[in-house]
């Protein structure tokens, strides 16, 4: 929920002599009755002024605020203003005191910036940069914005985060476009950090519902991130118990270019050293390079390279298990945006990725289960879109797309594990548990899409789009899925909308194969269809209040291991809690109330609460999954009086399902005598979760830029909440053995001390 007051940044008050927030300045006018339309691609959340705004007239103080970051205010037929990007074109003239002449903007060409959601008839979430740096609930990380919105679920301490009730691998991540596979650090940890830092960042957009027909190929969620927008040159840097991190950019002949290196060093002072002491000390890089060039007025350019390396990581919990990993990924791509005229613009990209990781694993806790592991595994990506816009008509946009992707992997794992009774053979069906498998596969996927946006009176605007996805593997069969969406958007009255949505999704992995007689067999596609119902309401002072209905429907059938247990297994393959579930139909549905007061207050703050449920049908019963929580609340409330920054996030929800282990008796001398079975699945629930994080910031404006000292403190009630269950079992010198069992906190009170300069 603090998205809504994050899309304000925690800087918006800023001190005397910083520039301040061109977003809080046209958030000031259109307080006073100016109607103002902007794209929150020319004016992002964290767009600063260039100087003091001056002027005695509207006119006057939007031509001081936008002609230094070349922009201007256009008057728009009916009042108000449209801004829009300086034509390079136009020759020098001397300016008149005659107003320009209204013009009227076709549909959807712009997007009113309501600093909450998005107007485009899919609701959309954005935040800014500054408030992703400067929340305590995002943990420093671009990717935890999706968690901030009511609705959405995490596994304590992790990036991976549920949307409504769905899978944590049903996430749609970008970055400049570029659709970014598995974006974490610590995969096999519960992916504990995501590789964009937020420095590199400019906005966050995410979709929790019906996102747009150009967003495809997974059924939960969507997350977009646009680039750090760089309009002169900067310098930022931050030094934590984190690691450290280093943003250089600058602009280039005048403007025309613009490029920025983003680096982040991560060590053993990570917070995962405070989750488990004993589990290594990971090292963990992660560097982006983006540039930009405007060619005339009508065209630009931009490439980047993002270079992901978890070398050098070693792990080992309580002499147990040890594991190490060697891995890394590389994108880069080249993107290419075109004007043919006022009305049409396209959208080339093309893009490539390469991943590899080696893993090495041993096993050996005492009396259940002894083994190795060895794994190699690496994929290479291309991919290549192309998208067409036009506007033919003020009441009418359309919009088509195709994607083609090639993709070739090679997976190879080998291994053993050797159970001890009384976990054989009651838990195991056998003995012993042999892990050989070799995986070498090629596909291509193929996408083509297209939506058409209507403005169908001054307040109703239809958005349909369909969408064709296909998948072919060279030694495999082929499959293909059509996906309609639809949203329509009421405005009741000037303050109140009510939005509709309807849509059928499907996702058809290709990184996960299996080989069955030397053909690959792909992981089925999972097919979803979801029904939204959103009312949102402005007040006069500043403050929003929504309200959201949601129900989702998974009919396809679909099956997978998990661990019962502990979701911290080093060594899944070889776990005595890994079982495979088998789902035959899902749902999920919920209803969201949140509340949040106006963010440009020096006390603002915000709250939601959710009820919800995520199910699947198992074995003709109706099973709660692992993250289902029927309620949730989040509060949130930010604190701004110069030079202190004040944020604070609490979060309840009830305890998450998880499945018992039954044991005929917890002590015994001939294990054989004793029988072990795990309780039906997720039948038993966890002590409610609760947590309170806080973050503390002091700025000074210095000679050259600004320093600031932090101080981000997660779970400061330090309240021990459970995640989950692990069993052991011990033998006395008397011989007499016993089943311990064991809850696991998440993460404990965790203090961040870290500095940060900037300019």
């Amino acid at each position: 929920m603090l998205l809504f007051s994050m899309a304000h940044p925690a800087g918006a008050a800023a001190t005397p002599a910083e520039p301040p927030l061109v977003s809080e300045v046209l958030a000031q006018l259109r307080r006073t009755g100016i109607r103002l339309i902007y794209s929150s691609q020319e004016i992002p959340p964290g767009l600063r002024a260039r100087n003091a705004v001056q002027g005695t007239t509207v006119a006057q103080r939007l031509r001081s605020l936008l002609e230094p970051l070349h922009l201007q205010a256009r008057p728009l037929a009916g009042g108000g203003y449209v801004i829009v990007p300086e034509s390079a074109s136009a020759p020098a003239r001397p300016r008149r005191r005659r107003e320009a002449a209204p013009v009227v903007l076709p549909l959807e060409q712009v997007v009113v910036q309501t600093s909450r959601y998005e107007t485009s008839v899919s609701a959309g979430v954005t935040a800014g940069r500054e408030a992703l740096e400067n929340s305590p609930e995002t943990h420093n990380d671009a990717v935890r914005a999706l968690q901030v919105i009511p609705g959405t679920t995490a596994a304590g301490y992790t990036a991976r985060t549920h949307v409504r009730g769905s899978q944590d691998d049903e996430v749609l991540f970008r970055y400049d476009g570029v659709t970014l596979h598995e974006p974490f650090h610590l995969k096999e940890l519960q992916s504990l950090f995501s590789a964009v830092d937020p420095m590199a960042v400019d906005s966050v957009t995410a979709w929790t519902g019906i996102a747009p027909i150009e967003y495809g190929g997974k059924i939960g969620g969507v997350v977009q991130m646009r680039p750090r927008r760089i309009t002169r040159s900067t310098v930022d840097l931050q030094l934590s118990q984190q690691g450290a991190s280093a943003m250089l950019g600058t602009t280039v002949d005048r403007g025309r270019g613009t490029v920025f290196a983003d680096l982040r060093l991560q060590n053993q002072y990570a917070p995962v050293g405070w989750i488990d002491t004993g589990v290594g000390r990971p090292t963990l890089n992660d560097l982006i390079v983006h540039g930009t060039w405007r060619v005339g007025t009508g065209t630009r350019l931009a490439a980047g390279v993002l270079a992901i390396d978890d070398h050098r990581k070693y792990f080992s919990t309580e002499a147990a298990q040890s594991k190490g990993v060697a891995g890394g990924e590389y994108y880069e791509w080249l993107r290419f945006d075109h004007r043919f005229s006022a009305a049409v613009s396209s959208v080339t990209l093309l893009s490539g990725e390469q991943s590899h990781e080696n893993v090495s694993g041993l096993v050996n806790e005492p009396n259940i289960v002894t083994g190795q592991l060895f794994e190699h595994s690496s994929h290479t990506i291309y991919t290549l879109r192309q998208e067409l816009r036009g506007a033919p008509a003020t009441r009418w946009v359309w919009h088509a797309g195709a994607e083609a992707t090639s993709i070739t992997l090679a997976d190879r794992s080998s291994g053993y594990a050797a159970f001890s009774a009384p976990f054989f053979p009651d838990l195991q069906p056998s003995a012993s548990v042999l892990a050989d498998e070799s995986i070498g596969a090629q596909a291509v996927t193929y996408a083509l899409y297209g939506s058409l946006r209507w403005r169908a009176t001054r307040r109703t605007a239809v958005d349909l789009g369909v969408r064709r996805d296909a998948r072919r593997f060279r030694d495999g069969p082929a499959d293909a899925q059509w996906n309609v969406r639809a949203n329509v958007r009421e405005a009741l009255t000037p303050r109140t909308t009510l939005r509709l949505g309807w849509g059928q999704e499907s996702q058809a992995d290709v990184l996960d194969p299996r080989m069955s007689g030397g053909r690959v067999v792909p992981t089925p596609a999972r097919r979803l269809s979801q029904t939204d119902f959103g009312l949102d309401h402005r007040f006069a002072g500043g403050a929003a209040a929504r309200a959201e209905l949601y129900y989702k429907d998974e009919g396809s059938a679909f099956s997978q291991s998990t661990d019962l247990f502990s979701p911290f297994a080093l060594l899944p393959e070889l776990a005595v809690d890994g079982v495979r579930v088998t789902s035959l139909r899902s749902r999920m549905y919920g209803a969201e109330l949140s509340l949040t007061s106006d963010p440009s207050r020096a006390l603002s703050g915000s709250v939601s609460y959710v009820w919800s449920r995520a199910e699947d049908r198992i074995a003709g019963l109706w099973v709660p999954r692992a993250w289902d929580e029927p309620n949730a609340v989040k509060l949130n409330v930010l604190w701004r009086q110069s030079p202190f920054t004040v944020a604070a996030a609490l979060t309840w929800h009830s305890g998450w399902p998880y499945t018992p282990l039954l044991a005929s008796s917890s002590t015994w001398t001939d294990p054989a005598a004793v029988r072990l079975a795990f309780a039906p699945l997720n039948s038993a629930r966890l002590g409610s979760f609760f947590t309170t994080d806080l973050r503390i910031a002091w700025q000074r404006r210095l000679g050259v830029g600004e320093f600031q000292a932090f101080l981000n403190v997660y779970d400061l009630t330090d309240a021990h909440s459970i995640c989950c269950r692990s069993y052991s079992v011990t033998r006395s010198p008397d011989g007499i053995y016993r089943l311990v069992t064991t809850g696991s906190p998440w993460l404990n009170l965790t203090p961040v001390l870290g500095v940060r300069w900037h300019y």
